[in-house]
C-alpha cells in the first residue's frame, strides 16, 4: 500500500487506538505494525478471525490473555548461552502457562471459533520447562532448596555453621574478661563478616580482625579471633551456595535454549492472537461492524461514521463501482466533501487490515490492491514547492501507478492554478484514471467538471447536503446532483455588505445564474426524495419485524398443536394399555372360577367384544359443528368463550385483546395469537376438558394404526429399544395385528436376550417364538398378541 496514503487517510492514528486494547507488548507492536493487504483471501480470513473474537466477546467467553509476557530477549539470551535471571525464567513459566490456558479455551470450542482453534493449535508449547522453572524457582524469585540434591546439602552445612558461629559471638559477649571492651554487645555483620563494636583504645586487648571503624573513629567493628575459623568456613559455603545457583540457572537456560524455536513460535501465536483479540474490542468500542464482500471494486457504505471524530458524528452514505466508477462530489468549502473522501479510503484500509468499521452491516467493500489519497494541502517550503506544484507531483505519481483494482481519492482536484486551465486539467486526468479502470471520487468546485459527469458514461455527480440554515455541514452525501458552492448566500449571511453582493450578482452571466438557481432547486428537491426514501426504508424495516413476528407466532401455534397431539397420543395408548390390563385381569379370574366351562369362554368373548367396540368409538369421526365467521364488528372481550382455527380446539380469553392479539387459554395452556384465527361459540355446559378429549383421543388411535408388522432395532442399545418397543407395541395391537415381527439382529445376543425377557413380561403378548430362517432365524423374534 502507498505509505504516504495511509498517513493522509489517518490510518495510523487507528492502529494506534486499536493498539492500546493489547494485553502485552508483543500484541500492542503486531497492531502498529498491522498494514492493509491486496490479498482477498488474506482479508477474508483476518475478518474472520476479528468475527470469532467478536463472538468469544458477545458470549462471554473472551479469550484469556492474562499472564502473558514479552520474553523474546530472554530467550534470544538464553541462545547465546547467557544465564537467565530468576525473575525471567518465572515470567517464561508464567507466559507458557497462559499460552497453555489459551491453548485449551479456543481448543474446547473449535465449532464455534474454528479459525482462532486452528492458531491455537499451530502452537508448539514446551512441555518440561514451566514444571522445572516451578520445581527450582519459588513465585517470590528465590532458588528453592529442593532444586538440586547440592544445594539443598551446602545450605544445610550453611546453617550449621551458621549458628555455630552466632553461639560463639554470643559467648564473647558474655565474657566478663571482654564486657569491658565492647562499645555495644551487639553482633553485626561488616563485608560478609559477623563481627563485634569494640572500643577503639581496647582493640589490641580484645583481639581479632578489625574490618571497619565508625565516623567518629571512637568505635571499631572486631570479628573476635575464635570465630575467624567459623566465619571463613560459613564465606566459603554462601560462595559454594553461589556457584550451585548459577549451574542451576545455567541448566534452566540451557533447556530454554533447546527449546526456543517452539517458544518463538508460540510468541507469535500469542502475539497474533492478541491482536485479534485488540481487534474485537476495538470493534466493540466503536460499536463496528463487519461489511459483507462486495464485487470487485464495489464500495457501498451505509450510515458510515468516521471513528476518529468525536461528538455527535453524523452518519453518510456513499457508493461507488456498482453503477459509476468515477464520483464528483461538489458543494460549499467546511460542506464535509473531505470527510466523505478520508472516511471512504479509511473503512477500505480498515476492513483490509481485518478492523471492523462503524457502518451498518449492510455495507460492503471490495479489497483493492492499492489506495491513494492527495488530500490536504501539500505546500512544501522547504522545497520550494506551491500547493499546485505539490498536488501535481502526487498526482503524476498516481498516474503511473494507477490500476483497475485502485481506489483514487482526490480533493479539490486541478485547485491552485487557473481555473480554464485546471479544469481542463482535472478532466484530462479524470478520464485517465477511469481508461485505467480505477474508482475514485474527486472533489471540486469547477462546474466544468459537473458538465463532465453528466456528458461522461459512468461518471456521476454528487454532493454533501449543506444546511443553508445553520451554515454547517449536514454530511449526507447526495448521489445525482452537483452542489452548488452557496458562496454568495454564506458571504451575506456572514455580514458581507448587500451592495457587494449585488455587485458580485451582477458579474455572474444571466445563464450561470439560472445554473446555480436550479441546481439550488434540484438539491432541495433530492434532499425532500431522500427524506421520503428514509421514511420509506423505515416502513419497510416495521414491515419485516411485524412479518418476522408473525412468523415466530406461526411457529409457536405450530409447535402447540405438536404437543397436543403428542400427549393425546400419549395418553389413548396408556387409556388403551390400562383398559387392555384390565380386562385380562378380569379373564384371568374367569379362568379360574371357571376352568373348561363355557361361561368362561363366553365371558372372554363378551369381554374381546366390548374392548372392540370400545375402540371404535374412541376413533369414530365425530363431526364437528359449523363454526360462523366473526362479524365485522364483532369486539372480543376478557372471558368470551372461542374456537382457536389454528388449533382446532376450544379456548377462553384471558385479558381484553391489543393490538391485533389475545392471550387464550387452551385447555392446560396458555398462548398470545392473532384475533383472525379466533371465532365466537356459546360457553360451554361444562368447563373446557384438558387435551385428553374423546374427539382427539380418537383421532391419535386413527394415526397409531398405521403401522408395519414388523420393526428394526437392530443395532439400537436397550434403553433406545425399550422405549421405541413402547410405543410401537401399543400402536401393533390397537391396529389388530395378531403377531408382529422384531428385528434385533445375532450380535453379541444382549439385543436378542432383552427382547425375550421384555416380551415375557409384556401384558398384551401371548406368547413368542424365534422367527423362520426365510424370516431372520435367530436374528428376529415373532410376538404373538393376546385375543
Amino acid at each position: 500500500m502507498d505509505e504516504r496514503s495511509l498517513q493522509v487517510l489517518e490510518l495510523p492514528e487507528v492502529l494506534e487506538r486499536a493498539a492500546s486494547f493489547a494485553t502485552n507488548e508483543m500484541g500492542r507492536l503486531a497492531c502498529l505494525a498491522l498494514a492493509p493487504s491486496p490479498d482477498p483471501s488474506v482479508v477474508i480470513r483476518r475478518n474472520q478471525e476479528t468475527r470469532e473474537a467478536r463472538y468469544l466477546l458477545d458470549h462471554r467467553a473472551a479469550m484469556p490473555m492474562g499472564g502473558i509476557r514479552d520474553i523474546r530477549e530472554s530467550v534470544e539470551r538464553a541462545v547465546i548461552g547467557q544465564a537467565i535471571p530468576p525473575a525471567e525464567l518465572l515470567d517464561i513459566a508464567q507466559t507458557i502457562a497462559a499460552a497453555q490456558r489459551l491453548h485449551q479455551h479456543l481448543r474446547t470450542r473449535a465449532e464455534t471459533v474454528p479459525a482462532l482453534a486452528e492458531i491455537a493449535a499451530t502452537m508448539r508449547i514446551p512441555p518440561m520447562i514451566g514444571q522445572r522453572v516451578a520445581d527450582c524457582i519459588s513465585d517470590n524469585g528465590e532458588i528453592r532448596d529442593t532444586a538440586s540434591p547440592e544445594l539443598a546439602r551446602i545450605r544445610s552445612q550453611r546453617r550449621q555453621a551458621h549458628d555455630r558461629l552466632i553461639e560463639r559471638l554470643n559467648a564473647v559477649l558474655a565474657s566478663e574478661r571482654t564486657r569491658s571492651y565492647i562499645q555495644e554487645p551487639i553482633i553485626t555483620n561488616r563485608e560478609g563478616r559477623y563481627c563485634i563494636p569494640v572500643k577503639a583504645e581496647y582493640r589490641s586487648q580484645f583481639g581479632g580482625i578489625i574490618h571497619d571503624v565508625s565516623a567518629s573513629g571512637a568505635t571499631v567493628f572486631v570479628e573476635p579471633g575464635p570465630c575467624i575459623e567459623l566465619g571463613n568456613k560459613l564465606k566459603e559455603l554462601a560462595i559454594r551456595e553461589e556457584q550451585e545457583i548459577v549451574r542451576i540457572l545455567g541448566q534452566l537456560s540451557e533447556l530454554v535454549a533447546r527449546h526456543s524455536d517452539d517458544l518463538r513460535t508460540m510468541l507469535e501465536c500469542l502475539a497474533h492472537l492478541d491482536l485479534i483479540h485488540a481487534r474485537a474490542l476495538f470493534a466493540d468500542k466503536l460499536g463496528a461492524r463487519e461489511p459483507s464482500s462486495a464485487p470487485p471494486g464495489v464500495i457501498r457504505l451505509f450510515s458510515a461514521r468516521h471513528p476518529l471524530l468525536t461528538g455527535d458524528v453524523v452518519p453518510i452514505d456513499i457508493e461507488i463501482g456498482d453503477r459509476f466508477d468515477v464520483l464528483i462530489l461538489t458543494g460549499p468549502n467546511t460542506g464535509g466533501k473531505t470527510v466523505a473522501l478520508k472516511t471512504v479510503g479509511l473503512f477500505v484500509l480498515m476492513h483490509q487490515c481485518g478492523l471492523q468499521i462503524p457502518a451498518s452491516p449492510d455495507s460492503s467493500l471490495a479489497v483493492f490492491e492499492q489506495v491513494y489519497a492527495d488530500i490536504g494541502d501539500e505546500q512544501d517550503i522547504r522545497q520550494s514547492l506551491s500547493t499546485f506544484s505539490a498536488h501535481m507531483r502526487n498526482l503524476v505519481r498516481i498516474l503511473g501507478d494507477a490500476a483497475d483494482r485502485s481506489l483514487i481519492l482526490l480533493d479539490e482536484i486541478g485547485a491552485g492554478t487557473d481555473p480554464t486551465e485546471g479544469a481542463a486539467l482535472a478532466r484530462a486526468i479524470l478520464s485517465r484514471l477511469q481508461s485505467r479502470g480505477a474508482r475514485v471520487i474527486a472533489t471540486t468546485h469547477y462546474g466544468e467538471l459537473k458538465e463532465y459527469a453528466y456528458s461522461t458514461s459512468r461518471v456521476e455527480n454528487g454532493t454533501v447536503e449543506f444546511n443553508r440554515e445553520t451554515l454547517l455541514p449536514a454530511y449526507r452525501v447526495l448521489i445525482g446532483i452537483p452542489g452548488s458552492s452557496h458562496a454568495l448566500y454564506i458571504a451575506r449571511r456572514l455580514g458581507l455588505p448587500e451592495e457587494v453582493a449585488r455587485e458580485a450578482e451582477s458579474q455572474i452571466g444571466s445563464n450561470e445564474h439560472t445554473v446555480t438557481t436550479m441546481l439550488e432547486q434540484i438539491e432541495a428537491s433530492r434532499r425532500a426524495a431522500y427524506e421520503q426514501e428514509q421514511a420509506a426504508a423505515a416502513a419497510l424495516r416495521d414491515a419485516e419485524r411485524y412479518r418476522a413476528d408473525y412468523e415466530r407466532r406461526a411457529t409457536e401455534i405450530s409447535d402447540i398443536r405438536r404437543t397436543i397431539r403428542s400427549g393425546v397420543e400419549d395418553e389413548a395408548r396408556a387409556v388403551l394399555r390400562r383398559t387392555s390390563e384390565k380386562a385380562e385381569n378380569v379373564l384371568a379370574e374367569l379362568r379360574k372360577m371357571n376352568k373348561g366351562s363355557r361361561k368362561g369362554a363366553a365371558a372372554r368373548k363378551k369381554l374381546i367384544e366390548i374392548k372392540q367396540e370400545a375402540v371404535a368409538a374412541l376413533t369414530e369421526d365425530v363431526a364437528e359443528e359449523p363454526i360462523a365467521e366473526t362479524p365485522v364488528d364483532h369486539r372480543f372481550r376478557k372471558g368470551d368463550h372461542v374456537r382457536v382455527l389454528s388449533l382446532g380446539a376450544d379456548g377462553r380469553i384471558l385479558e381484553d385483546p391489543a393490538h391485533g392479539e389475545a392471550q387464550v387459554q387452551v385447555g392446560s395452556m396458555r398462548a398470545t395469537l392473532p384475533i383472525d384465527v379466533l371465532r365466537p361459540i356459546a360457553a360451554p355446559a361444562k368447563p373446557i376438558q384438558p387435551s385428553s378429549s374423546r374427539i382427539a383421543t380418537g383421532i391419535a388411535l386413527k394415526k397409531a394404526m398405521h403401522v408395519d408388522r414388523e420393526i428394526m432395532i437392530r443395532a439400537m442399545r436397550v434403553e433406545e429399544a425399550e422405549q421405541i418397543l413402547d410405543r410401537y407395541m401399543d400402536d401393533a395391537f390397537a391396529a389388530g395385528f395378531r403377531e408382529v415381527r422384531i428385528i434385533h439382529g445375532k450380535g453379541t445376543g444382549v439385543l436378542r436376550k432383552f427382547v425375550h425377557e421384555y416380551l415375557r413380561t409384556h401384558p398384551l403378548v401371548a406368547g413368542q417364538r424365534r422367527a423362520d430362517d426365510a424370516d431372520g432365524g435367530d436374528g428376529a423374534t415373532i410376538a404373538v398378541f393376546k385375543e
